[in-house]
């Protein structure tokens, strides 16, 4: 197997343990990630925890705001050029990367994406995956290119999406199985034992980064729909429906079985209309019929509850909008 440093593009916590598993075999000679920045409502300045990472392991680190600008993609070449790397690999990096810069290391730079591209290209693939309804998806080291997450393939390790899974849990277990894959991958890369391959791009499907006012229920929507929204926007920007002035987070969720409902829908009811609140929640009429129920609510300021508990000291109306 082929010695040498890797350079590594990364931002957020998840990239920490593939970043641990890299330097089991090799050595990470220099890492690149975002400035600080402000976090919180206060605003206060926080490190990337990819350069905390960095201090804490004694790792060459630069911050760059953008490596597109002249000067930045001069001093990225710089300290790239006198570490002459093997590889590069970038995790949630956040930013584009240009091509001077991508193709410097012997073997080239390649990217771990959490789906099995060419589906859901993007910021937020394991999020759309879920919101979409989908039951498989998996992890892709590619090679970058100079289009969105749209190089050759490398390899690929597929991955069920659990019934009741969320983003969140889904991404822990990605973190879990992801290291060793990319571990595996980069020395099958550097030992000449894989071949890469193209994507089919009219197979493409595309995973644009979340929006805040995604998470505001849209009642004629299908109770699957959201409940697939409930695990996919977990837990942000997560799910919530307005009530008067207050904003009413969504804790727990699922569509529930028409035929076992008490009170059922009818043709006439509007989406929206709560149809039952007991201790087992509230069933609410969502699209084509169909009924969700939502047993646990937090009410902006609050601690999470139960439905029924809210509704003692806060009279809800038939419908929400």
């Amino acid at each position: 197997m082929a010695n040498g440093d890797i350079v590594f593009f990364g931002t957020p916590q998840i990239c920490l343990p593939f970043l641990d598993a890299l330097r089991c075999r090799w050595t990470i000679g220099l890492i690149i990630t975002q400035p600080d920045a402000g976090s919180g409502r206060q605003r206060r300045m926080q490190s990337p925890p990819v350069k905390e990472y960095a201090q804490g392991h004694g790792i060459d680190l630069w911050q760059a705001e953008t490596l597109s600008a002249p000067q930045e993609a001069a001093e990225a070449a710089k300290r790239i050029e006198a570490l002459k790397p093997l590889l590069a690999v970038v995790i949630a990096y956040g930013k584009m990367i240009p091509r001077r810069l991508f193709t410097m290391p012997r073997f080239g730079t390649v990217n771990l994406h959490f789906s099995l591209l060419p589906k859901y290209r993007g910021a937020a693939p394991v999020q759309r995956a879920i919101a979409a309804g989908e039951t498989r998806t998996g992890m892709t080291v590619f090679e970058i290119s100079q289009s969105l997450d749209a190089g050759d393939i490398w390899c690929q390790q597929e991955m069920e999406i659990l019934p009741e899974e969320t983003a969140e849990a889904l991404v822990r277990r990605m973190t879990e199985t992801g290291p060793q894959f990319l571990v595996s991958t980069v020395a099958g890369i550097v030992a000449a034992r894989l071949s890469k391959r193209p994507q089919d791009h009219a197979l493409a499907t595309f995973a644009p980064a979340l929006r805040k006012e995604e998470g505001r229920i849209d009642w004629q929507l299908s109770a699957n729909e959201l409940a697939n929204r409930f695990r996919a926007f977990f837990p942000w920007p997560g799910l919530y429906f307005p009530l008067g002035d207050q904003r009413i987070k969504v804790m727990r969720a699922r569509a529930a079985p028409v035929a076992a409902q008490p009170t059922k829908p009818t043709s006439s009811a509007q989406p929206g209309k709560i149809l039952a609140i007991d201790r087992d929640g509230m069933r609410i009429c969502c699209g084509s019929g169909t009924v969700l129920a939502v047993e646990e609510i937090q009410p902006a300021g609050k601690r999470p509850m139960a439905p029924c508990d809210f509704c003692r000291g806060n009279p809800l109306p038939e419908r929400l909008i």
